[in-house]
């Protein structure tokens, strides 16, 4: 009976390539995308082996691992964690759940068969190739059981024609030589003439005719055998150049398989290639338009409400990509002219008057720093939210810089500067920048 294996994994490419190993073992895959699917599928389906991701949208991998070993219907079928995660705590953890052990997403075709073999996923077919793989030569190699099937009925088919045709020939030729002594036994037999018949026959040079006759018939019996023998010698000659062309055909077949699973293999991997490259280009995309709305007023918030639409709609975007890594946040305090006055202490000074005459142009750099990290209520929240390590794969990194990096250079001297120029080039560098790291494999 044909074993089944279940995949769980938010990731298309990793049920790919774990799905293509298995198949390899003649198992029937099945896959979903997440851990809701999988117990959905379990309530209709009993598969001999579940392959289960740890970080997926909704219900992660321990979680439905604990519902499944919870269920008596579904109870008794081994889980494999396969995941990114490591660790002897991780691998702790996973067992005490009722996992039977962690395997990696960069896991090895021979670790994998290890694996299966272990949980006689495979035992059973591996026990009976190898009984089957005993019963007949060398050649076969058990990755074309039907071909090797064949093979060892025609191996079967000649010697029984082998073994029928030499037992007519013992046959025939017992039974010719058990005839022949009758006949001879009755000619000894039978009333003998006169003495002087036979000397006198005997002494001109005749042969007797029973003699005759067992000669003749002896020699007869010779020529047929002889003519048995070459026509059975000429049948095995026959079957073995069948067996031959036929083994050939089986080389051939296989050398075609091999050279097909390469090309699939080389395909496999230039999908992965083209998918890697259009992943990063939809990145840079994401992180160019993040950008293009960085800056923000004098005396307004940088990680306001209106940056918190901004890293929500990216987030969504990062999402739907299956993005894993770090979105850096990085705010910059532009140094403008200012004057005294106004609720926050400075306003900005009047466009027309000299820069000279500004009563303060930037801040210290600790309270540049203090005024890069200032937030709304609503992006505060959504931090939070962010750091909790069930909320996803993507993690956030707020870091200010202050006044210390300037986008734009300033001028080297405020004479002959007015308030208006001095604060157009601080209005470029008051801005937020945001980067995205993705995690390397």
């Amino acid at each position: 009976m044909d074993k089944t294996a279940l995949i769980v994994d938010d990731s298309r490419t990793a049920r790919v390539v774990l799905q293509k190993m298995l198949e390899e073992h003649d198992l029937l895959v099945d896959n979903v995308g997440s851990a809701e699917l999988a117990l959905a599928y379990l309530s209709e389906n009993r598969p001999d082996i579940i392959f289960m991701d740890h970080e997926m949208p909704g219900m992660d991998g321990f979680e439905a691992v604990s519902a499944i070993k919870k269920n008596p219907a579904t109870a008794t079928i081994p889980i494999m964690m396969y995941t990114a995660q490591e660790g002897e705590l991780y691998v702790g953890q996973a067992r005490a759940l009722g996992a039977v052990g962690v395997l990696p997403k960069q896991v090895e075709p021979v670790e994998l068969s290890k694996v299966l073999e272990s949980l006689r996923v495979i035992g059973e077919e591996a026990e009976r190739r190898e009984h089957y793989d005993e019963a007949k030569d060398d050649y076969v190699t058990g990755e074309y059981p039907g071909l090797e099937k064949f093979d060892q009925d025609l191996g079967v088919l000649i010697q029984e024609l082998f073994d029928q045709q030499r037992a007519i020939l013992r046959r025939d030729l017992r039974d010719s030589q058990e005839t022949i002594a009758a006949r001879v036994a009755d000619e000894i037999r039978s009333p003998e003439p006169a003495e002087s018949t036979p000397k006198s026959a005997w002494h001109q040079g005749h042969i007797p005719a029973p003699l005759q006759l067992a000669v003749g018939v002896l020699a007869i019996i010779a020529v047929i055998f002889a003519w048995s023998f070459w026509r059975a010698e000429r049948f095995a000659e026959g079957v073995q150049r069948q067996n031959v062309v036929l083994r050939q055909t089986l080389d051939q077949r296989k050398m075609g398989e091999d050279e097909d699973s390469f090309q699939v293999q080389q395909q496999l991997d230039d999908y992965r290639r083209s998918l890697d490259s259009a992943n990063a280009v939809a990145l840079r995309a994401l992180e160019w338009g993040a950008n293009q709305s960085s800056l923000y007023d004098f005396n307004e918030q940088p990680l306001g409400d209106f940056r918190l639409s901004v890293v929500a709609e990216l987030s969504s975007q990062l999402a739907a990509l299956e993005f894993r890594g770090l979105v850096r946040i990085e705010s910059h305090v532009g140094d403008f002219c200012m004057s005294v006055g106004g609720a926050d202490g400075y306003t900005l000074a009047v466009p027309d008057m000299p820069a000279r005459q500004c009563d303060q142009i930037g801040f210290a750099p600790d309270e540049a720093y203090e005024l890069g990290l200032r937030q709304s209520v609503g992006f505060a929240n959504f931090m939070d939210r962010a750091d909790d390590p069930g909320a996803g794969r993507i993690r956030y990194e707020i870091i200010s810089l202050g006044n210390s990096s300037p986008l734009l250079d300033y001028p080297v001297t405020t004479t002959g500067i007015s308030a208006s120029v001095w604060n157009d080039i601080a209005a470029g560098n008051n801005r937020v920048e945001v980067s995205l790291l993705e995690d390397q494999p």
